[in-house]
């Protein structure tokens, strides 16, 4: 790696932020807080007075191929100092005062007087991450942060076009992530109480999420886990489709809500979403507004403060302790497997399925051709349906009840594969009642 120092004025900086050429919000950096401009209105305040605003960090990428592909217009990236930068942009653009006044209220105001000083370094992206965690080794940078300061990982890539947009992926983030522009033009969470992605919660989720899906189930998700998976290579298409499902799913809970997610909330369904998801990886919510009352009702029971469950306890590796205050403390001890369980345990004893509106499917949605060839030939090489003689080659697996509802391989029959078309949700006596009384009647 090297290094170089030089001086700069706010002014020069600024020109950069416009042009492009310094980008202060690569994907690496911790997401920019939207609303109240009061930690910049310090900075720009501090600045002003003549005490500076601390040293710039950028990465020198002119010549780096892989990074300009990444990031074609920009010729620097911030390392550290990215809030700084933004700072300096929105006060010269009026978004907000200082003692008082806007920029353009500051008639002596000359951005050209103010030197920051500058660490310039041409280095690798490995490089440039590892710079990002010593240069916050002392600074409040929350281990999630870090993880996410580096910008070449596939898993970590994964994790960011789900919470955010970013503009180097042209991605759309997951619908329970979306993102609003209010009247004052900042922008606010849809879903949840907080600012978009604040110190990184929504990546660490989606990470825990990964975690789980992979492990099927409440498995051990916490830092340690989440450090190791950003250091693997990828992650199977298939577990980041049940990641999405499980996005989706809390998505379409949270509409029902009248009140935004806050992050106990949304702990406890993702603990209950994975809770059932470790008895059967085919469940499926029919009423989405049934389980976010039945989901309200338990969570409020196991941590409001109502008298309901006061003198419930639970007994955890031979300690007892108080029902409430164990779910409480738990419902997002995420590196706890055993806890979690316990947690959804407890939550599982207060409702059921049926309550939940929640269906237990059949993982294996179909049998396999050799299964198939048996039960053809126990029923005569005919279809079930119409009684007429059936070939292997143009029969289908059909079941009783159908597969969404929760039928099971057990129930099935043989069937021509045009019946299997035609039938729709019926079961496969209605079907076959259906058809044999049209056939008839023809």
């Amino acid at each position: 790696m090297k290094t170089s120092f030089k001086i700069m004025n706010a002014q020069e900086i600024i020109n950069m932020i416009f042009s492009g050429k310094l980008n202060t919000n690569p994907i690496g950096q911790r997401p920019p807080v939207t609303r109240k401009h009061t930690k910049s209105s310090k900075i720009i305040k501090a600045m002003l007075e003549g005490y500076g605003i601390g040293m710039f960090t950028i990465r020198d990428i002119r010549e780096d191929q892989a990074a300009k592909e990444i990031y074609p217009n920009a010729d620097y990236l911030v390392i550290d100092g990215g809030h700084r930068g933004r700072s300096l942009r929105d006060f010269y653009m009026n978004k907000f005062i200082v003692n008082g006044l806007t920029s353009a209220m500051m008639e002596d105001l000359n951005f050209s007087d103010y030197d920051i000083p500058v660490q310039i370094c041409v280095c690798t992206d490995s490089e440039a991450t590892q710079l990002f965690r010593y240069v916050n080794t002392n600074t409040p940078v929350n281990f999630m942060e870090k993880i996410m300061s580096d910008d070449v990982s596939n898993v970590l890539k994964e994790i960011r076009i789900r919470t955010s947009y970013y503009k180097e992926y042209d991605n759309k983030e997951a619908p329970l992530f979306e993102v609003v522009t209010d009247s004052r033009g900042d922008q606010k969470s849809k879903y949840f109480d907080m600012e978009p992605n604040h110190r990184r919660k929504w990546d660490e989720w989606v990470a825990i999420a990964m975690i789980k899906s992979q492990g099927g189930g409440n498995v051990d998700a916490g830092q340690t886990e989440i450090e190791l998976l950003a250091e693997e290579e990828s992650v199977s298409k298939q577990n980041l489709s049940v990641v999405d499902r499980c996005l989706d799913d809390i998505q379409k809970i949270a509409q029902f809500r009248t009140r935004k997610l806050n992050t106990d909330i949304f702990a406890a369904l993702q603990l209950v979403w994975f809770g059932l998801y470790g008895q059967n990886r085919s469940f499926k919510i029919s009423d989405y507004k049934q389980f976010q009352k039945e989901f309200m009702r338990v969570y409020s029971l196991l941590t409001g403060n109502n008298d309901k469950l006061a003198f419930e306890f639970i007994d955890f590796k031979g300690e007892r302790e108080s029902l409430k205050k164990f779910f409480r403390a738990n419902q997002r001890n995420f590196s706890s497997s055993e806890k979690q369980s316990a947690c959804f345990d407890e939550f599982m004893k207060l409702t059921s399925l049926d309550q939940l509106s929640v269906t237990f499917r059949d993982d294996r949605r179909s049998v396999s051709t050799k299964n198939r060839e048996e039960m053809l030939a126990l029923q005569g090489y005919r279809c079930y349906i119409d009684g007429q003689p059936l070939e292997l080659s143009e029969s289908v697996f059909g079941h009783d009840t159908p597969w969404a509802e929760g039928g099971q391989i057990e129930e099935g029959k043989v069937i021509r594969a045009t019946h299997n078309r035609n039938m729709g949700t019926m079961t496969i006596e209605d079907y076959r009642e259906w058809y044999l009384m049209k056939a008839k009647a023809a």
